[in-house]
């Protein structure tokens, strides 16, 4: 007459998550969020990083177009100028943009010979190198221009 107890447990369907179950899926969810937070972390960092490379190139890219145009005999006067971090200017003496802020930049002028590669004919010139560096003093970008003595 009394239903048997242990017939209508194993009858009932399960009504919710174990504990166990409940743990592994939240490790997974876990899992899953730090996986996309990690990704998006280096994403950000990737960007900044090309961001900053880009501006250095500009800045470098500026100073070079203002040597090039210099007359030969005044390069070595650039020897050694420095701009430091956030201080860059144009030709005409005016800051850089904000996006320029974290960019410095040094110029290095050395008197040499280079040799023709196809002939063997010696060639006096001078080598300008710009660099672009950040505030770690870390080089973003280096530019290397080799600049032929005028013949007479």
């Amino acid at each position: 007459m009394f239903p048997n107890i242990a017939q209508s447990r194993q009858s009932r369907a399960p009504r919710g998550f174990t504990l166990m179950e409940s743990l592994m899926a939240a490790g997974i969810l876990l899992a899953i969020v730090v996986a996309v937070t990690s990704a998006i972390t280096a994403g950000q960092q990737h960007a900044f990083e090309a961001r900053q490379r880009i501006a250095a190139t500009l800045a470098a890219e500026e100073l070079m177009g203002r040597l090039m145009i210099l007359p030969y005999d005044n390069l070595p006067a650039w020897n050694g100028h420095t701009e430091p971090v956030g201080a860059l200017t144009d030709m005409g003496g005016n800051p850089f943009p904000d996006t320029f802020d974290s960019i410095g930049r040094d110029v290095n002028v050395t008197t040499s010979l280079r040799t023709v590669p196809d002939i063997p004919v010696n060639v006096r010139g001078r080598s300008l190198r710009i660099r672009a560096f950040d505030a770690s003093d870390r080089t973003l970008v280096e530019l290397t221009r080799f600049i032929p003595e005028p013949q007479s």
